[in-house]
């Protein structure tokens, strides 16, 4: 299928944010390898893998499966994020690769953008607004607004709804398997651009190498 008839069928275009849009899960990753450490607990990389895309209950189940800790999990992920939000306004918020051009090139093509992310609300808005990009975007949502996370579809189908796009009408960029799973079940166009986890992907997810490779589908 050529890009064209892709984007011929496609109205709204759903980011999520975290390894798509900014490479924050390799510096998240590090936060947290050296927070757990701190605690006197072994970083689990399947942990670490599990956790992505996911919020915060999500999580703390996760958390209780992998550590027998009595340590309070929304306490432990408050206290990265705050070491995470310093380090991104002190040193800055790294774009992926071909970012820009991506958000030019379907804004050209008169497409609607919208962000859908796990992350908290003020950590998007603020990556965005210090990178300059706020005003690509028709709709911005967070998943702690939602009582289910990715994998569940209910954050782009609110994304959906709130634009009056059909959902058959939507694409999704994603790099974790929580959010190309739920794109699926939200009967969207899933698009795959791996970041620090790779997995099977079923034959319908299309599987770009960086968000560039948008513009040659």
């Amino acid at each position: 299928m050529d890009k064209n008839s892709i984007f011929n069928q496609i109205d709204c275009v759903i980011f999520d944010m975290d390894g798509l849009m900014f490479d924050t899960e390799i510096m998240a990753e590090r936060i947290w390898k050296s927070l757990l450490t701190e605690h006197n607990l072994v970083p689990n990389q399947e942990f670490l893998n599990k956790i992505k895309g996911r919020n915060i209950p999500d999580q703390t189940i996760l958390f209780k499966k992998y550590y027998n800790s009595n340590l309070d999990y929304s306490k432990l992920k408050e206290e990265r994020n705050i070491k995470l939000e310093h380090e991104l306004r002190t040193e800055g918020v790294p774009l992926k690769k071909g970012l820009v051009e991506c958000l030019n090139y379907l804004k050209s093509i008169n497409k609607t953008l919208a962000v859908a992310s796990s992350s908290d609300k003020h950590l998007i808005l603020d990556n965005l607004k210090d990178t300059n990009l706020l005003s690509y975007f028709s709709y911005i949502v967070s998943g702690e607004d939602f009582k289910q996370s990715k994998p569940n579809p209910e954050i782009f189908l609110n994304v959906s709804e709130h634009l009056k796009i059909k959902p058959e009408r939507c694409m999704v960029l994603e790099d974790s398997e929580a959010g190309i799973t739920a794109a699926l079940r939200a009967n969207m166009q899933a698009v795959w651009i791996p970041d620090l986890v790779f997995f099977s992907i079923p034959k319908e997810v299309i599987k770009l190498n960086s968000l560039l490779d948008i513009l040659h589908i």
